[in-house]
């Protein structure tokens, strides 16, 4: 039976780093996540809290592509030229994955609500195919300046809104990310 070595070629090294064990910072960001995912689900859809909300889910999405740029640059010292031209896609990819789901959240943090009244105003409910905490509100409805806008409510702002369709409403909500905050 062979041993792998880290005294032969490259190859050894990488076949002999698949076989590494679990790390202590990837415990910790495997926890994080973990908890992330748990205030996600645990804060409420409409409220003050809802970019919280939108913060949780992007706080994952940076936590997964900081893990995989740090393995990109720790790949980088046992491996090819190749390897290291990959990283830097890898690691570019990452980055802008990233700043593409934090645009909105980041303008709607220097923008602010923004308070419409709505007319011809009517409710949704989707279900994702997981079934399980995949059930999502929407509240729909025309400004005065006859754009549509559609907002994810909770499940009690539905329950109230449901009854009050094609009324009007007033809606405070972040803009870009079209979380509402209150229904009037």
């Amino acid at each position: 039976m062979e041993k792998w070595s880290y005294k032969s070629n490259g190859r050894n090294k990488i076949m002999n780093n698949a076989r590494r064990k679990i790390t202590k910072y990837e415990i910790i960001l495997c926890i994080l996540v973990l908890a992330l995912i748990v205030v996600g689900l645990l804060l409420p859809k409409t409220g003050k809290l809802v970019l919280l909300d939108e913060f949780c889910n992007i706080s994952i999405f940076w936590i997964v592509c900081f893990y995989v740029i740090v393995r990109v640059i720790h790949n980088w010292k046992i491996g090819g030229k190749s390897t290291k031209t990959a990283g830097v896609v890898i690691a570019s990819i990452c980055a802008m994955v990233c700043l593409w789901f934090t645009k909105d959240f980041a303008a709607d943090l220097v923008s602010g609500t923004k308070t419409v009244t709505l007319t011809n105003i009517e409710v949704s409910e989707t279900q994702a195919h997981t079934g399980i905490f995949s059930h999502h509100y929407y509240l729909m409805g025309t400004d005065s300046q006859k754009l549509r806008i559609r907002v994810e409510i909770s499940v009690d702002d539905y329950t109230m809104m449901s009854q009050r369709e094609n009324e009007t409403a007033v809606l405070v909500y972040y803009e870009h990310t079209n979380r509402a905050v209150s229904i009037r």
